[in-house]
């Protein structure tokens, strides 16, 4: 949530947003618990963490109610550390969190660096992969030796494979949203950041996008209804393992190694 350069439209969206609570950031509520989970897994008491694109917190918070950690959470849209202000006031957290304003393609020069850094469909907001890839190079410089990076963003190869699954029976293709460029495998497997590695992709979200977008919208034609994100079958997400290479939502993680 980060919007640059002639994105303004994109800042407004997310402006427009920020009161939504839970649905801040996506009106896909599965598809956020489990980005949360899968970031989850990552952190550890005592940790110091950055998370850029903040929104309204929501992430944060629940990883602050978890963890003694000390977390700061940026983003660009002031109405949204307004609302994630208001948000961890009422809550009973075991971590320290300060949410401040602030860009993804100019963050501050910390003299503290971080065990953790994340962001949450965040660089897909920028318009192209030259800025992207700058963000990624100036995210991974504010990471502790051996700190990672936790890129939770969107695959365009991902969502690919979602697509020649739906068009085998007869749905259209889902694009990614205007505001949204969604990354290219092979633009970030051929990326050389001195002094870091890719070290993982994880796939985390490839049960739930099979379940929600091929079969719970071919069960709901049948039905003769809409699919929603809310129904049942798409639940079963959770608890189940993510099994393949579907879906857009994918983790690479970045390590300092240098």
């Amino acid at each position: 949530m980060n919007p640059r350069g002639n994105n303004k439209p994109i800042q407004d969206y997310w402006d427009s947003r920020a009161q939504l609570g839970k649905l801040a950031g996506s009106d896909d509520i599965i598809a956020k618990q489990l980005e949360i989970e899968a970031i989850a897994k990552y952190v550890k008491d005592g940790q110091n963490i950055l998370e850029i694109g903040c929104g309204n917190g929501l992430t944060a918070i629940e990883l602050a109610r978890r963890y003694y950690v000390r977390i700061i959470g940026l983003d660009y849209v002031e109405s949204m550390i307004s609302a994630a202000n208001e948000m961890a006031m009422n809550e009973n957290l075991k971590g320290e969190i300060h949410f401040e304003t602030g860009d993804v393609l100019h963050l501050p020069n910390y003299v503290n660096k971080f065990d953790l850094i994340f962001t949450e469909r965040v660089l897909i907001n920028l318009t192209d992969f030259s800025l992207q890839k700058q963000a990624i190079i100036r995210i991974t410089e504010l990471l502790k030796l051996n700190g990672v990076y936790i890129m939770c963003e969107n695959s365009q190869d991902g969502l690919d494979a979602i697509n020649r699954l739906r068009l085998k029976i007869g749905f259209s293709r889902i694009d990614p949203p205007w505001h949204n460029v969604y990354f290219r495998d092979a633009d970030l497997n051929q990326l050389f950041i001195p002094g870091v590695r890719l070290e993982n992709i994880e796939y985390y979200s490839s049960t739930y996008y099979l379940l929600s977008r091929v079969i719970n919208a071919w069960c709901a034609m049948q039905e003769g209804r809409e699919p929603s994100y809310n129904d049942s079958i798409n639940h079963l997400a959770i608890p189940l393992p993510s099994i393949g290479e579907l879906g857009q939502g994918r983790i690479w993680l970045w390590r300092k190694i240098a």
